[in-house]
C-alpha cells in the first residue's frame, strides 16, 4: 500500500539523520541518509553503489525505490503539484557536478536541451521519467536545497562565483525563477558560508557568515510571491572568541522562535572526528561535539510526517 508510505502522525520534532539507518535489499549496503532532501515527512536519499534513489518514510518505515535514468552529474529534489487535491509527488534531476577546485562543496549547473544536460521528472503516479524542457545559464549550486510548500529552494551563485541568489522550482508549473537573497558579496565566496533552512512549513531561513567575519546573520521571509521575496533579520551573532568559521556543509533550524535559539551542525570536526553541533542565540554561542560516523555530517531540520489525503 503505497499510501503507507505518507502515513503517521503530525508530530514537529528536530531530526538529524544521521542516527538513522536504511539498507538497500539490492546488495545490502548502508544508504548515506545524511544527505537526506526532506519533503512532506519524506526522505529522498540517493545511493551510488546501487544507481538507484530512494524515498524513505523514516516513521513508517514505508520505501519507494527508483531507477534513475541518469545516475551520474545529478543532483536531486523532491516536491509536488499544490494544484491536486491529493499531492502528485515529483522527483526533478538537475544537471550538475563538482567543478574540482571551484567553490568547494557547489556543483556546477549546467542546462541544455540535450544529452545528459537536462532536466527530468519522476511522477510518483504514472512511476516513469520524462524530460521537462528547462535551461539556466551556467551557476553554482548549493546541493542542498529545502522543500516548502511543494517547492524547492536552493542558494545559487554566478559562474564566477561573484554574487548569488536563490533558485526555486515550482513544481505545479515544472519553471525555475530566481529570487533575491539579502547580501551581496563582490569577491569569489568559495569560503563563505551559506544554508537554507525552514520553519513551521512556512518561511525560509537563510544563514550567512562572511569569510572577512566570524559574525553570522540569519534572516527569515515575510513573503514569498511567484517572482519575489522579502526577507527580515531574524538573528545576528558574533562568534568571537569561541568559534571562529562555520564550515560547509552546514545544516541548522529554529527551536524557539520566540527566544531566537538555532540549533546548527557543521563541518568541522574535532580530534576525535566528532562533529561540531552549535547553540545559536542573541547573547552568543554555545559549542559542543556530537559523535557520528566517520566522514559523515548530520543534517538538521524539522520534521512533520504528512498523511496523503
Amino acid at each position: 500500500n503505497n499510501n503507507d508510505l505518507y502515513s503517521a502522525t503530525r508530530i514537529e520534532t528536530i531530526l538529524g539523520v544521521d542516527g538513522l539507518s536504511l539498507v538497500d535489499p539490492h546488495d545490502n549496503e548502508l544508504v548515506d541518509v545524511t544527505k537526506a532532501f526532506h519533503c512532506d515527512g519524506m526522505l529522498l536519499c540517493t545511493h551510488p553503489k546501487s544507481n538507484r534513489l530512494v524515498v524513505w518514510n523514516p516513521f513508517s518505515g514505508k520505501t519507494r525505490w527508483i531507477q534513475p535514468q541518469k545516475h551520474y552529474n545529478s543532483a536531486y529534489a523532491m516536491g509536488y503539484d499544490k494544484n491536486e487535491l491529493c499531492h502528485n509527488y515529483k522527483i526533478l534531476r538537475l544537471p550538475c557536478y563538482y567543478d574540482h577546485g571551484k567553490l568547494g562543496s557547489w556543483k556546477k549547473l549546467d542546462a541544455n536541451l540535450e544529452g545528459d544536460l537536462r532536466f527530468e521528472i519522476y511522477e510518483f503516479g504514472s512511476n516513469s521519467w520524462r524530460s521537462v524542457d528547462v535551461i539556466t545559464t551556467q551557476a553554482y549550486l548549493q546541493p542542498g536545497g529545502v522543500s516548502l510548500k511543494g517547492d524547492t529552494y536552493w542558494v545559487l551563485s554566478n559562474h564566477k562565483g561573484f554574487d548569488y541568489s536563490l533558485l526555486s522550482f515550482d513544481f505545479s508549473k515544472e519553471r525555475l525563477q530566481r529570487l533575491c537573497v539579502p547580501t551581496s558579496h563582490d569577491e569569489p565566496f568559495n569560503s563563505d558560508t551559506m544554508a537554507l533552512s525552514v520553519v513551521r512549513d512556512e518561511h525560509l531561513l537563510l544563514l550567512y557568515q562572511s569569510n572577512e567575519t566570524v559574525m553570522v546573520n540569519i534572516w527569515i521571509t515575510e513573503e514569498i510571491g511567484p517572482t519575489f521575496v522579502s526577507w527580515c533579520m531574524f538573528l545576528k551573532v558574533d562568534l568571537k572568541p569561541h568559534v571562529h568559521f562555520i564550515w560547509n556543509p552546514t545544516s541548522f533550524f529554529i527551536i524557539d522562535m520566540e527566544k531566537k535559539v538555532v540549533l546548527c551542525c557543521h563541518g568541522s570536526r574535532d580530534i576525535s572526528h566528532r562533529s561540531c553541533m552549535l547553540r545559536l542565540v542573541p547573547s552568543g554561542v554555545s559549542r559542543w561535539y556530537l559523535l557520528t560516523r566517520p566522514w559523515h555530517v548530520p543534517t538538521l531540520f524539522g520534521y512533520v510526517p504528512e498523511e496523503l489525503a
